[in-house]
């Protein structure tokens, strides 16, 4: 039998389980919650047919903590004290799962628990029987046509069968009169049968006993409860939590590992230690990763630190060994990170798997950054920046933190980086200040970059209300709370949407005004204040009655101080974007772009990068294209995936396509649906077939030397 096919099985087998202790939780999974209402809503649904979901059993291939299913009582004595916890070896756990049919509950607990407990008389329920005195056979009625409701207590006015009597009726093979002798005692029974003749008497005893019958026949059916067992690796036990959770619980592999390491070792103790004593979030992944690495790194071989290896090679002992040093290197990196101002707070760094590197490092030299010496200082800003520019923790990080790892070892240990091509996967990925137009969701690593990049250059962003230095709101560097922070449009969205006039057309400057060139972090009151004033308005607002140095605090944010003096400015929302795009491009190419060849050359084993192209490309734009002919006025042109719908080019800001001249953003925006492009790497020529990109590469290949 394929075991992933849905199957099916009986409230007694259920029990049973449950009671051998084959039928168990994982550690981490949630308490029992559901009220007793829920309950009698799901044997009615049993008794009646009615769907109830298909339960989830699994089979794992590893070991880790379990927990019996809860019998505590709700309220009173024994309701708070511990389940029983199983440590249960990969060994055991495979051992048991052949011979003894041990599962695993992976979803439907709250169901399940809820029929073991009332079942089993933990919960007290009653099915209480519906009025038959008008019914001609009761005798021959079914369980559904016996039914009224099930309830907490039992009824005077109506024949009421406890649940636990049904299974007690099997398990301890009741005669009929122990089931008589139940019934008589009954509130029913004493109220209503105690002036009733004899027949009447008789047909209520054995309609109670047809009650009770019924449901222990129907405890056994086999095709009562329907469940998928499934098999599973550690992989697969992994995607089932991270995706599939019906209860809307999103648990991922670290819950899993706490699970697996809580016999030795209590994680999630661990780390709400750790929160509670240092005020730090605690990234729990960073901490598993780190310690993974250096467990990988000493065990020789293939370096691996993915979630498979670390639930597989990970013990309680390594933890025990290493979580305090990892949790003492944490804390210190975020605090120079912090101090340095990399940061502008941890929730905002662009990607906190770049802490382990840094990690690493920090061990490497001691434990302290005042150990660093400045060859490593400067080597350590350059990585920083180059990481972050050229996207390298948006896709394959764990592969991305061993390179970097190995690599800033390599940095602490005052050795040559050995790795082929190393410095070539740090070029950044922003090439012009344009490409700077196409960040606009602060999910992405280069538009966190970029704030992040403003306070460091500034050594600290000023508040534009007080010109001190701006922090958001957040224990994570375990300073006082300050006022929250907002990653504030310029330019107002509102402002734009209105469509004023502007130096660009309406269309583009929608498309571009969420662009990170158009954003900076201001307190989120301030923010709310401004709504959609023009920035002239509100800045000179601002200058007179708030700050009057305000000009030093923009031009720390890269913004034209002119905007809070000069009302024009309120028209030219295109000039600025260039000015401003212009500005961050220069620091992204002085942080991370012009160090690249000295990096390579005192830290790499062979000089493997070439001039780098930077410096040639920057301001060679469509119009330096158009002017030495590479592209020609009334070249055709198609966004890449859509070259059934060209364009012409009229001029090197505009195209025209389906009878209307209109800019290439736009056109690019009514063909895809994206916010903006980047022309060079998404518009085609089609006489070429090619990006305008490769012409611009062109041009500099074949440029005089």
């Amino acid at each position: 039998m394929n075991e992933n096919q849905s199957q099916t099985e009986s409230i007694f087998d259920m029990v049973r389980g449950i009671q051998a202790r084959t039928l168990m939780l994982p550690e981490f999974q949630r308490d029992f919650r559901w009220e007793m209402d829920r309950t009698y809503d799901l044997f009615d649904s049993l008794v009646r047919d009615i769907f109830i979901g298909t339960l989830i059993y699994g089979k794992p291939s590893f070991g880790m903590t379990l927990r019996e299913i809860d019998t505590r009582p709700r309220k009173g004595t024994g309701s708070r004290q511990k389940l029983g916890m199983h440590v249960i070896s990969t060994e055991d756990m495979r051992r048991r799962a052949q011979t003894e049919n041990l599962r695993i509950v992976l979803d439907g607990q709250q169901r399940i628990t809820s029929i073991y407990r009332a079942v089993t008389g933990i919960d007290r329920v009653y099915l209480i029987v519906r009025d038959l005195h008008n019914e001609p056979n009761p005798q021959q009625l079914g369980l559904e046509a016996l039914l009224e409701e099930f309830a907490g207590e039992e009824r005077s006015d109506a024949i009421s069968v406890l649940l636990e009597d049904a299974y007690r009726a099997e398990i301890d093979d009741w005669d009929e009169e122990k089931m008589d002798e139940r019934f008589l005692a009954s509130s029913y029974a004493r109220e209503q049968l105690k002036h009733a003749d004899d027949e009447t008497r008789k047909a209520a005893v054995r309609i109670h006993r047809r009650a009770l019958k019924r449901l222990t026949d129907f405890y056994k059916q086999e095709k009562m409860v329907a469940f998928y067992l499934l098999d599973m690796s550690l992989e697969k036990f992994c995607l089932f939590f991270e995706r599939s959770n019906s209860r809307g619980i999103q648990l991922n592999f670290i819950d899993i590992l706490a699970a697996k390491l809580y016999g030795g070792f209590n994680l999630r103790q661990k780390i709400d230690e750790f929160e509670s004593q240092t005020q730090l979030r605690m990234n729990r992944e960073v901490i598993v990763r780190a310690i993974a690495y250096i467990r990988a790194t000493e065990r020789g071989g293939q370096v691996q630190i993915d979630r498979s290896y670390i639930l597989e090679h990970l013990e309680a002992t390594d933890f025990q060994q290493l979580w305090d040093e990892m949790c003492q290197l944490y804390a210190s990196v975020l605090g120079y990170l912090d101090t340095q101002h990399y940061i502008l707070a941890q929730e905002w760094m662009p990607s906190e798997n770049m802490l382990i590197p840094l990690m690493i490092f920090l061990r490497e030299i001691g434990g302290s950054f005042d150990r660093m010496g400045e060859e490593q200082r400067r080597f350590i800003e350059f990585w920083y920046w180059a990481s972050v520019f050229a996207n390298r923790y948006s896709t394959a990080t764990n592969e991305v933190i061993i390179s970097d790892s190995q690599a800033l070892t390599q940095i602490a240990q005052g050795t040559v980086i050995n790795q082929r091509g190393y410095f070539r996967r740090l070029r950044s990925v922003v090439t012009e200040p344009a490409d700077l137009y196409s960040y606009t969701r602060r999910a992405s690593l280069t538009y966190r970059g970029v704030l992040n990049l403003l306070a460091y250059a500034a050594r600290g962003l000023p508040d534009w209300s007080s010109k001190q230095r701006i922090r958001l709101h957040t224990p994570s560097i375990g300073q006082q709370s300050l006022p929250a922070l907002d990653d504030h449009h310029i330019y107002p969205r509102a402002y734009i949407n209105s469509r004023p006039e502007l130096d660009i057309d309406n269309d583009e400057a929608e498309q571009l005004v969420d662009c990170i060139a158009n954003r900076t972090l201001i307190p989120k009151l301030l923010n709310i204040r401004i709504g959609r004033r023009p920035p002239h308005d509100y800045l000179n607002e601002l200058q007179k009655t708030k700050n009057a140095e305000l000009a030093a605090c923009l031009d720390a944010h890269l913004v034209p101080a002119e905007l809070s003096s000069d009302l024009s400015w309120n028209v030219f929302f295109g000039v600025f974007l260039e000015e401003r795009a212009r500005r961050i491009f220069d620091l992204i190419h002085k942080y991370a772009v012009a160090p690249l060849n000295e990096m390579a050359m005192r830290h790499g084993a062979t000089s493997e990068i070439e001039e780098t192209e930077y410096s040639s490309s920057r301001g060679e734009r469509l119009t330096q294209l158009i002017a030495d002919g590479r592209v020609q006025i009334g070249d055709r042109v198609y966004v890449s995936g859509h070259n059934d719908q060209p364009a012409e080019i009229v001029n090197s800001n505009e195209v025209r396509f389906d009878g209307r001249v209109m800019s290439i953003n736009a056109w690019g925006q009514e063909i895809t649906g994206w916010a903006s492009i980047n022309i060079y790497v998404s518009v085609c020529l089609v006489r070429t077939g090619q990006p305008l990109q490769s012409l611009r590469i062109l041009s500099r290949e074949n440029a005089p030397q």
